[in-house]
């Protein structure tokens, strides 16, 4: 099991010239239809996410790196109409907000804490060597909770040069191991949700972990990841 080797003299100041490529990169993809990064893949936790704001107590709330953040719209219904209502009303918040790099309305992010961060394959998409600061970002930025699905597979789509658009694939014992090391302390909620492969059947599926402030790692039943 290999650590994540980040460089810890990058920032969102001066990212990684990697990082910077790929997000030119995402902006072009983003541009090519209206149904790219839509934010579908958050629907399969709407109702975890929903425990876990209640259960902290979370008002406030970021979608750091939202994608295009249909969910949030009065479009939600394009992804799934028996939400009945946008997220910010179904998850009762007083604010909701977006951050998307590759989107020009969405692209500044802001310098505030939330009750609760989001971040929901995006991490797979960061590369290693950045992952220090942009994790950083991201319980830096958490009051109660930091809810996170992470892939650890590859990625069906790739870029034009050919390579794979995940290119942070870790076993999730590496990125609970990252987490450990960054939360410092912090009064903080770290819920981790891994989409996995199985090498024999090619069928992934979720293991969901949680890291409190001790830093103490509790595997989370089925019934929490289900």
């Amino acid at each position: 099991m290999n650590d994540i080797k980040y460089d810890s003299k990058l920032s969102r100041k001066k990212p990684s010239k990697r990082y910077k490529k790929l997000l030119e990169e995402y902006i072009k993809m983003h541009s090519s239809g209206k149904g790219m990064f839509n934010g579908k893949s958050l629907t399969k936790f709407i109702y975890i996410i929903d425990n876990f704001l209640k259960s902290n107590n979370c008002k406030t709330l970021l979608d750091y790196g939202a994608g295009k953040g249909t969910l949030y719209t009065e479009k939600y219904a394009e992804l799934l109409p028996e939400l009945g209502k946008p997220l910010k009303e179904y998850w009762n918040l007083e604010i909701a907000d977006r951050y998307e790099p590759a989107l020009p309305e969405f692209n500044q992010l802001p310098y505030r804490p939330y009750d609760a961060i989001i971040c929901t394959d995006v991490l797979e998409h960061v590369p290693e060597s950045d992952l220090g600061w942009v994790v950083d970002e991201l319980i830096e930025r958490a009051d109660k909770m930091l809810f996170l699905n992470i892939a650890c597979y590859p990625a069906l789509k790739t870029f034009a040069d050919g390579s794979n658009v995940h290119i942070s694939v870790f076993h999730p014992n590496t990125w609970i191991d990252f987490f450990c090391d960054r939360i410092k302390g912090r009064p903080l909620s770290i819920y981790l949700f891994f989409d996995v492969m199985n090498e024999n059947n090619k069928k992934v599926t979720l293991e969901g972990f949680k890291i409190d402030n001790k830093p103490r790692v509790i595997q989370l039943k089925q019934q929490e990841v289900n």
